[in-house]
């Protein structure tokens, strides 16, 4: 009697895209992050605390045979062009098909973001697991674990047995929540995930799980897991998509569907309880000045400027707050601002000289302090291992305040950010970030007087989410 197959396939296409970002992404950008295969993923993620860490990892433990076909993935950004992701849809279809050409599989690790757009595409992350799914047949387990701002399609769950995600925002989980997918898919059981929308969409700033309102609800979903229920992942959802599918919403991967029916009721009586908290909007930067204020009086400010995140479809170079920090006259650090005309005008200019940054109501004055490549490893809890590169970057100073420009769209999720640029924190009065959550893993120590949310309007504000919906 032939014994069963026992063999897996790793493969990551991995993209958060927003719609109203008017930054089309091409497959270059996904040669710039990364795009590897077989050994050198293994090498350069394996001891990382991400998605790809944690299911290789698990995977070694289990002593289950893998192979790794395609894995790529490219900073947040806009919809992926048409011709780039068809290219990119059937490089990594090839490469499991090269591997499958070697016999036959047992389990397929898909890894994903969830909120991936494409060009003429109304679901193309499940367009990807049906394509999947047809060549691996239907005895073949395909696990799929996703980022905590998913949006997940009908395509997806349809094709995939075992869909997860993160739990938390700072995603400082993906490792275990990697490990947890491998444990899940290996364990025999015939799970399969439902997926529950929640009737509301919550601003990322609220999505939040280190303090705010979402903490609770992501601490309800681990209670709510045991038995026939093998886990229960609540998604913030990505705001910025005009997918039908869009918003918070549920997944529960279970041995019995009817068992999912209770398990939402909980969490969405949990979110009826929270809603107005949920739902708070952001200040702007004039609005929030009397916070920081407070906060200075304290101690170190942290600012973080949710309306130009590079994260969630902002561009980075929104300049609006940078005049609210020079008028506390206060030593401030500020990073990423994205400008590469303004890299090149510092390179040319040379250190020692100065140049102007334009600003909402004019120019203001920097000097050009250093000049370097942005490339640095994080070191805290978000991302910790993973290489970032910004490209050709400037330090500019204002006195004893230092602004750090990078060419490439990039966020700053760690402090390493500014440390690897030569910039001393510790000197500084106020921290200012283009971040919305996962600036909290790594810069929540430093906040001795306040952390303040501003909303500078760019193309990662709820006001703009709320435009492009159609809301009041």
């Amino acid at each position: 009697m032939n014994s069963p197959v026992r063999r897996a396939v790793v493969l990551q296409l991995f993209h958060e895209a927003s719609a109203i970002s008017p930054l089309q992404v091409r497959r270059a950008e996904f040669l710039e992050r990364h795009h590897l295969r077989g050994r050198a993923v293994a090498d350069a993620f394996r001891d990382t605390r991400n998605w790809m860490g944690g299911v290789l990892t698990a995977l070694d433990l289990a002593d289950m045979p893998y192979e790794i076909g395609l894995c790529t993935a490219a900073l947040p950004g806009g919809p992926i062009a048409a011709d780039d992701f068809a290219m990119l849809e059937a490089e990594l279809l090839e490469s499991l098909d090269v591997l499958l050409a070697e016999g036959p599989v047992s389990h397929v690790f898909l890894l994903l973001h969830g909120a991936l757009l494409a060009e003429g595409r109304d679901d193309p992350e499940g367009d990807i697991a049906r394509a999947v799914r047809k060549r691996v047949g239907s005895a073949a387990r395909i696990a799929v674990p996703l980022d905590f701002h998913a949006n997940p399609g009908p395509g997806l769950i349809e094709a995939a047995d075992i869909v997860l995600g993160g739990k938390l925002y700072p995603h400082t989980d993906t490792r275990e929540r990697g490990e947890r997918l491998v444990e899940l898919a290996l364990s025999g059981k015939s799970w399969k995930t439902v997926h529950i929308p929640m009737g509301l969409q919550v601003p990322m700033p609220r999505q939040e799980t280190v303090d705010g309102p979402f903490s609770a609800l992501a601490a309800l979903t681990d209670r709510l897991e045991g038995g026939d229920i093998g886990d229960v992942t609540l998604l913030g959802g990505f705001p910025f998509s005009m997918a039908p599918f869009r918003g918070t919403s549920l997944l529960v991967t279970t041995t019995d569907k009817t068992k999912a029916v209770p398990v939402a009721d909980k969490v969405r009586a949990a979110i009826d309880e929270r809603r107005t908290a949920l739902l708070a909007p952001v200040p702007g930067i004039d609005d929030a000045l009397p916070a920081i204020r407070d906060g200075l009086s304290r101690g170190r400010v942290v600012i973080a400027d949710i309306g130009d995140n590079p994260g969630g479809g902002g561009l980075g170079d929104v300049t609006a707050l940078l005049p609210a920090l020079v008028s506390l006259k206060r030593p401030f650090a500020f990073g990423f601002l994205v400008a590469p005309e303004l890299v090149t005008a510092a390179r040319q200019a040379g250190t020692g000289s100065t140049i102007g940054i334009a600003v909402p109501d004019g120019t203001i004055t920097a000097g050009v302090e250093a000049l370097a490549d942005i490339r640095y490893r994080n070191t805290g809890a978000m991302m910790q291992g993973e290489m970032l590169y910004g490209g050709p970057g400037a330090v500019l100073s204002i006195g004893p305040s230092r602004i750090l420009v990078s060419s490439l769209r990039i966020q700053a999720y760690d402090v390493n950010a500014f440390i690897s640029q030569g910039i001393d924190l510790e000197k500084m009065d106020l921290i200012a970030v283009k971040s919305i959550g996962h600036f909290r893993a790594s810069y929540t120590p430093l906040a001795t007087g306040a952390l303040v949310l501003v909303d500078s309007g760019g193309y990662s504000s709820p006001r703009r989410i709320d435009a492009a919906h159609g809301a009041p």
